[in-house]
């Protein structure tokens, strides 16, 4: 099978931003007081990470700056966790490449997301990432899918937007989402 210059390029990109973005020696130094570079609390003990089933029903992540790649959410892997946490299945898709398919978490507490794992299309299963290390949402940048998840989809006033099926209903609603929590069922 013989790739274009410009599909490796792709893939090259996609591999590197959802791996690579960890890697800086600046996100991993922390002060005494367990506070980040930016000011940030370290996110505090969580559940233990289950590892959902591999995603069936993507929901597309309405991003407002235009690329290549494109970002979507399993509807099935959505959870709010204790602490303002939300886990999710993310998938990037070039458009003529490879899938990237990670299993993440949003801390809406503290405007931080995490790596909990990375989905092995050849043995169907979920591997644990390494560190697992919180890291700041910025506005933009390699991370502008977090920062639209953070903002537009799973949090408001650092508190988690509703229950899983809230969360999934504003991603389908895209740029069409209310800015407030009006669409939060009363379910709990």
């Amino acid at each position: 099978m013989t790739f274009s210059a410009s599909a490796r390029l792709r893939a090259t990109l996609l591999v590197g931003l959802l791996l690579g973005l960890g890697s800086s020696p600046l996100t991993h130094a922390q002060s005494a007081d367990q506070s980040d570079l930016f000011g940030a609390k370290q996110s505090p003990a969580e559940a233990p990470v289950t590892f959902p089933r591999a995603p069936a029903d993507l929901l597309h992540v309405h991003i407002t700056a235009s690329g290549a790649l494109q970002f979507y959410v399993d509807r099935g892997s959505i959870s709010v966790e204790p602490g303002q946490t939300v886990r999710y299945t993310l998938v990037g898709k070039t458009p003529d490449g490879p899938s990237n398919i990670t299993y993440e978490g949003i801390n809406c507490a503290t405007r931080q997301w995490t790596l909990y794992g990375l989905w092995n299309d050849a043995s169907q299963k979920w591997g644990a990432a390494s560190g697992g290390d919180w890291q700041r949402i910025p506005e933009n940048g390699a991370t502008r899918v977090h920062a639209t998840l953070y903002s537009d989809d799973f949090c408001h006033n650092r508190a988690v937007r509703g229950t899983p099926a809230d969360l999934a209903r504003r991603i389908e609603m895209g740029l069409h989402a209310p800015s407030d929590n009006s669409l939060m069922t009363n379910e709990r």
